[in-house]
């Protein structure tokens, strides 16, 4: 319970709330660990709670029947999942969310959540808060799909990636991919040899340099010319 109502006050949900307002939900909620490669949620789950990922990643994957899978998104400590379904009326999960690290997810139940939107001005707007994201992140996955180039594709995610780092008050001449390049592929809609060979004639280009997962980004001028170039479209 301890734990449980730690995890809660750290979280943007319960932002600028006194914890004399949730410390009687705290029993309710639960504190879950799971090992890398550990399923999460699988698809065709019913949503019942909203999970907040405590630490460690998550990717959210579209598995097929023969096992392959694509990457729709990658979760990091304290970002949320769930609160897109949690009350619709198609609340069941379309997608499986897979453990990449140690990771350990904080789930609030549908009842606890209620209770306290119902209670609290301020759990609303940070619900609230929290959907504007989500559909912000949306917006941006889109715009990154319809980048008309692998090398359009990467220029987009990176400077992504550099955006994040910056806010987070990190080096923003260089970023570290946060997973595999495998992941990263699947999550930018490409396959895995093609992604490393757009890395090596980007490096030749001059538009960057590649050290394992870490990319230094050498002319963001022209990155960012590719990403507008990446959304013309001849018709």
């Amino acid at each position: 319970m301890i734990k449980a109502c730690e995890a809660l006050g750290k979280t943007s949900l319960f932002a600028g709330l006194e914890r004399t307002t949730f410390q009687n939900y705290c029993a309710l909620t639960r504190v879950r660990s799971f090992a890398k490669g550990e399923i999460v949620v699988a698809e065709g789950d019913l949503c019942s709670s909203i999970g907040v990922i405590e630490k460690g990643r998550i990717a959210m994957q579209k598995y097929t029947t023969s096992g392959d899978f694509a990457t729709i998104s990658l979760l990091k400590s304290g970002d949320f999942f769930g609160e897109d379904l949690i009350f619709g009326t198609q609340n069941y999960y379309a997608f499986t969310f897979e453990a990449m690290s140690a990771t350990e997810v904080l789930f609030v139940n549908k009842d606890v959540l209620s209770a306290l939107m119902d209670q609290s001005s301020i759990v609303k707007a940070n619900f609230l808060r929290i959907l504007s994201d989500r559909v912000s992140t949306q917006n941006k996955r889109i715009a990154l799909l319809a980048q008309k180039s692998i090398r359009h594709k990467i220029a987009f995610y990176l400077m992504e990636l550099k955006t994040e780092q910056e806010s987070t008050g990190q080096d923003i001449d260089s970023v570290r991919l946060p997973v595999s390049k495998e992941v990263i592929a699947k999550l930018l809609a490409m396959p895995r040899p093609s992604f490393s060979r757009e890395l090596i004639h980007m490096q030749k280009d001059g538009l960057i340099e590649v050290s394992g997962r870490d990319i230094k980004l050498l002319d963001i001028v022209r990155l960012e010319s590719e990403i507008v170039e990446g959304f013309k479209y001849d018709y």
